[in-house]
């Protein structure tokens, strides 16, 4: 197997935060996002998305999307499971993982118009679009806030891939873009905190 990657990428995050928590090492390729590799001919043919992660499994499938590559891992590695250990559980995490796949695209959409980093996507950034933006992605870290409750994860007493895609985001918009997200959700901003401080959580 190989991953072709993009680490500081919010999508890849989520998948090698997984490997780094299901303990799974499997060989890496980092994409040079840079020079526009994402976008190469040989690389669109593996994804055409031209987009990260793209796992390309040992008989040469190509898997594009980020959850899909985490379920087809749990496939194969069942031990430590990270989609939850009985139905009511993984029903919680597939719940809040879903949430996250939201959050995502919603934060994105909003980051895009206000970092102005991103003119492939949003070529005139709009800091009204931005703020109009901002009240859908407030909607979900309201739901988020009221879900943790104390729990130490998003799900319960251990981690599961419902944390790794909120995390990703989360990160993306404090570390990348230095944007106070979340921080006015005592109950999130500590949840955040705690994960943080995962070695799995490190760039």
């Amino acid at each position: 197997m190989l991953l072709y990657q993009f680490k500081m990428g919010t999508n890849p995050r989520r998948v090698i935060i997984y490997l780094a928590e299901k303990g799974i090492d499997i060989p890496r390729y980092e994409l040079d996002y840079a020079s526009g590799e994402h976008r190469s001919a040989s690389y669109m043919a593996l994804n055409p998305s031209g987009r990260a992660p793209t796992l390309v499994t040992a008989d040469g499938t190509a898997i594009t999307e980020s959850a899909a590559i985490v379920e087809y891992l749990e496939e194969l590695y069942p031990e430590r499971p990270m989609l939850g250990t009985d139905p009511v559980q993984r029903a919680r995490v597939r719940a809040l993982e879903r949430v996250g796949n939201d959050l995502i695209v919603r934060s994105q959409a909003w980051l895009w118009n206000l970092a102005g980093a991103f003119k492939a996507k949003e070529p005139q950034p709009s800091a009204l679009v931005a703020a109009k933006n901002w009240r859908y992605v407030e909607e979900l870290l309201d739901y988020l806030e009221v879900a943790v409750g104390d729990d130490e994860f998003l799900a319960g007493t251990a981690p599961t891939v419902a944390d790794f895609t909120n995390f990703a985001i989360f990160q993306t918009a404090r570390e990348r873009f230095d944007q106070p997200f979340g921080t006015d959700h005592p109950k999130l901003d500590a949840w955040y905190r705690r994960f943080r401080a995962r070695p799995s959580a490190n760039y």
